[in-house]
């Protein structure tokens, strides 16, 4: 039996392949020219009120997608935003607060973690006014752990953030080992006269637990002027020994 060698059936394979080829080409020519002149016909049926709605759709869609992506991407960083914040409070929580005392610096950036993720609730336009007026060295005065916590939280509880020239101010000052700090904010209408002017139970909660670890070396004042609640805390600090 004859066997052709190895070569004329490479050459046959490929002249079939290329016949192949050129077929397909051809087909794939002759849908396209098809295609094409579907098309024309349609277009020529157009009116102008067709052409102008297609132009509007392909200029809209990437706008609309372009904004979804903006939303999704500023709900990202938000979230990653708080989330770190909230690791960084937990932190504090789990490891740096479970002695009698921490460092005033860490404190307050428990306090300062706390404020940006109650900043997330709030309109980017509220007036949040943060500040600290602390002189070198002073961060590592020791301060009772949470001790920040309670006239926060409130000021952001009991804050009018519908009024248009509401406020939320916090401020972090220590002057000859003496921790002041101020928190005051709008109250809400039906607030006024209630439980921020009675200094509510988170008050009397903090003000027991002052009692108890700083006896007479602290001072707490709250007080209401109008629609203004402010909370005053002084607190007397001692260096690490």
């Amino acid at each position: 039996m004859f066997d052709p060698p190895f070569s004329f059936i490479w050459f046959v394979l490929f002249i079939l392949c290329a016949v192949w080829a050129v077929v397909f080409y051809r087909r794939l020519a002759e849908s396209r020219r098809a295609l094409r002149k579907l098309n024309d016909k349609i277009d020529k049926n157009k009116t102008s009120a067709d052409m102008v709605a297609d132009v509007i759709k392909y200029k809209l869609d990437p706008h609309l997608l372009k904004n979804a992506l903006n939303a999704i991407q500023s709900h990202a960083y938000q979230s990653y935003y708080a989330l770190d914040k909230l690791s960084n409070i937990l932190d504090y929580i789990l490891y740096e607060s479970d002695t009698n005392f921490v460092r005033l610096k860490e404190e307050i950036a428990f306090a300062e973690n706390l404020i940006e993720i109650n900043r997330l609730k709030i309109s980017p336009l509220f007036d949040l006014h943060v500040r600290k007026k602390i002189p070198e060295g002073c961060g590592d005065l020791l301060i009772a752990p949470f001790i920040s916590i309670n006239p926060i939280e409130n000021a952001f509880k009991h804050a009018d953030i519908q009024s248009e020239n509401s406020f939320i101010s916090v401020i972090f000052e220590v002057k000859d080992h003496l921790f002041l700090l101020s928190v005051s904010n709008k109250i809400q209408p039906k607030v006024i006269g209630g439980e921020h002017q009675r200094g509510g139970l988170g008050n009397k909660a903090l003000k027991n637990r002052l009692d108890r670890i700083y006896g007479e070396h602290y001072r707490l004042t709250t007080e209401t002027d109008g629609d203004v609640y402010q909370v005053r805390l002084e607190i007397k600090l001692h260096a690490e020994h």
